[in-house]
């Protein structure tokens, strides 16, 4: 049998229909390096998204890789209750000298889920510790995305997400927020979206509720899993200091966001707002390893001093594994060697590409848009969508054909490639995505 008939006889893969494997079979990689993945047929693909959201610095970037390897012939793996390691410990200093904002203490986890989970009970468990029991509601945002588990996708706003799962979800106050289709770069740098309707019909709901409310859970800047919707920087900037006025905890979920992918290091210094609880994961690790993990502002543990009741009592198996946060170090400290200088002028090769797309497609591009790495473009294909409705799926396989990863999220393609990525892979980039939409949709 081949590696494809093995793999369909034995592995349930994430986010796909059995039925689309006869159409599309899982391609069968054999090595990635940079922004390249390396298939078992001698082909190249970019890595267009980053192998969803993760690789930062490219596949297989040899500092990753040696903290990596140096690590495990060291120490593999120690549980961090009651133990520590100075990869944890290391990781943990860079994090919190690094973030925006005073906090104090790294908890970590290995999952984005797993993140918004820990947070969402540090919350809770904190108005029960401090007096307010009848605090115990979540405010979240409409389109929203959080994770799959059930506390995060509780706090996701996307009915094609939790609408199966409902009954077994926590009841969420939802909130309305603005989509700027064509968002540019340059408008992380203004109060977009403060004065919106939605903004005004969120801080109403706030105030309405906030008696009940413990934490807002949001996404900073961009809603990733929502079709890349950008609600602006000065709606984010607006609702923080709007549920910090009202005595509300703020969870920000910068877990696709973070690591220079808004063009800087956090996307929450885009609007100057320090959130009391900050989720990382994906390129946490460089986008290698599982990892996740909670920035706790300075203070918020204070309610979890005393007796051991008062306890935080949440852990997973490889909470802070030695190798995960051995390549989270070595990430971070390639961002601010040599991704961060080189980030500006990557933001604009971007910008320049996004319009070589926009133009190249006019006639199937409705609008498109760009925040840092990230970009997105909504299409509009009238009387070209394929007979079967499965436009993402068409362009997906027609890009694979071209020679790039493309996921498309429904008619909106974006792109979120490794930060490392050069000029001429960028070109690349560009041109095999004009040809995946023009062989879908004959632009």
């Amino acid at each position: 049998m081949s590696l494809v008939e093995r793999d369909l006889a034995s592995v349930w893969h994430p986010a796909s229909h059995f039925a689309d494997h006869a159409r599309l079979p899982p391609v069968p990689v054999t090595s990635a390096q940079g922004v390249y993945l390396q298939s078992a047929d001698g082909r190249r693909l970019i890595d267009g998204i980053s192998s969803w959201w993760t690789c930062l610095h490219g596949h297989g970037h040899p500092a990753v890789v040696e903290a990596i390897t140096s690590q495990a012939q060291r120490l593999d793996h120690v549980m961090l209750a009651g133990f520590t390691h100075e990869p944890a410990v290391q990781l943990a200093e860079a994090l919190l000298s690094s973030a925006p904002g005073d906090y104090a203490r790294v908890f970590y986890a290995d999952c984005g889920s797993a993140a918004i989970e820990v947070a969402m009970k540090m919350s809770f468990q904190r108005r029960r510790q401090t007096g307010e029991p009848g605090r115990q509601r979540f405010a979240a945002l409409r389109n929203s995305y959080h994770g799959e588990t059930l506390g995060a996708l509780g706090v996701s706003g996307t009915d094609a997400y939790r609408e199966l799962f409902a009954p077994l979800l926590p009841d969420v106050l939802y909130l309305p927020a603005p989509a700027f289709e064509g968002h540019t770069h340059a408008d992380l740098a203004t109060d977009l979206g403060a004065d919106s309707p939605e903004a005004d019909e969120a801080v109403r709901l706030l105030r309405a509720h906030a008696d009940t409310l413990t934490a807002l859970v949001m996404e900073p800047l961009v809603q990733g899993a929502g079709k890349m919707a950008m609600p602006g920087a000065g709606f984010y900037r607006r609702l923080v200091s709007e549920a910090r006025s009202l005595g509300i905890h703020v969870i920000a979920d910068e877990i696709a966001v973070a690591f220079g992918r808004t063009g800087s290091l956090f996307a929450s210094t885009w609007a100057d707002v320090s959130p009391d609880l900050l989720c990382l994961s994906k390129g946490l690790s460089g986008g290698v390893l599982p990892l996740s993990c909670v920035l706790v502002a300075r203070g918020f543990d204070d309610a979890f001093a005393g007796g051991p009741e008062r306890s935080f009592l949440h852990s997973h198996t490889f909470t802070g594994n030695p190798i995960a946060c051995a390549a989270g170090a070595a990430s971070l400290k390639l961002m601010h060697a040599e991704r961060l200088p080189s980030l500006p002028g990557r933001v604009e090769a971007m910008t320049a590409a996004r319009e070589r797309v926009a133009q190249a497609c006019a006639g199937v591009v409705r609008a498109h848009r760009q925040a840092g790495m990230i970009v997105a473009f909504d299409l509009a294909p009238g009387d070209r969508m394929p007979a079967d409705g499965r436009l993402s799926l068409a362009i997906r396989e027609a890009g694979i054909r071209a020679g790039v990863l493309l996921r498309p999220l429904h008619d909106t393609l974006y792109w979120m490639p490794p930060l490392s990525i050069t000029d001429e892979e960028l070109d690349a980039l560009t041109g095999a995505t004009i040809e995946a939409v023009a062989a879908v949709l004959g632009e």
